[in-house]
């Protein structure tokens, strides 16, 4: 028995020589937060020598190391341009006569409404100046200066009815 003993024993040290072997450089590896921070710096690094070559200046580039600390580094912090939203579509499909009124079929973004002369296209700055049987016009909704300008106008032929 102590012959099997020694060689478990033998096996045993060999098994936690072999792990220790493994995970032993894991102690002292980057943790994930380091990793990111690290990243972060080397892309806005990047971002600035690209900003910098595209106005026409050429920075050096600056040698970008991970802080052995949480700290965060001192520097400027990058400008974000923020986009207005997209305007939204605005077409007419339509008009729908009656005896008692006519109105328009107006479709914003996919979405129709039947709207009458006089009324906001919803979800935009237009309304609806004009609805005749071969043309709708919009008008922005505001000062009637762009108006007589024809700025502020936005005329959709329809087809005549035959």
């Amino acid at each position: 028995m102590s012959r099997h003993a020694s060689r478990f024993g033998a096996h045993r040290s060999v098994v936690v020589g072999g792990v220790l072997a493994i995970f032993g450089p894991l102690a002292e590896a980057q943790t994930i937060a380091d990793y990111s921070h690290a990243q972060r710096l080397a892309l806005e690094s990047a971002m600035a020598q690209a900003a910098a070559r595209s106005a026409g200046l050429a920075a050096p580039a600056p040698a970008v190391s991970a802080p052995a600390s949480g700290a965060a580094p001192a520097g400027p912090t990058p400008v974000r341009a923020v986009l207005p939203p997209p305007a939204p579509d605005v077409q007419v499909s339509g008009v729908f006569a009656s005896k008692a009124n006519v109105v328009a079929e107006v479709v914003v973004n996919g979405t129709p409404y039947l709207l009458e002369s006089g009324e906001r296209v919803p979800g935009t700055a237009w309304e609806v100046r004009l609805v005749a049987v071969d043309r709708v016009v919009l008008a922005r909704h505001g000062s009637e200066a762009a108006h007589e300008a024809g700025g502020g106008l936005r005329l959709f032929a329809l087809p005549a009815a035959r």
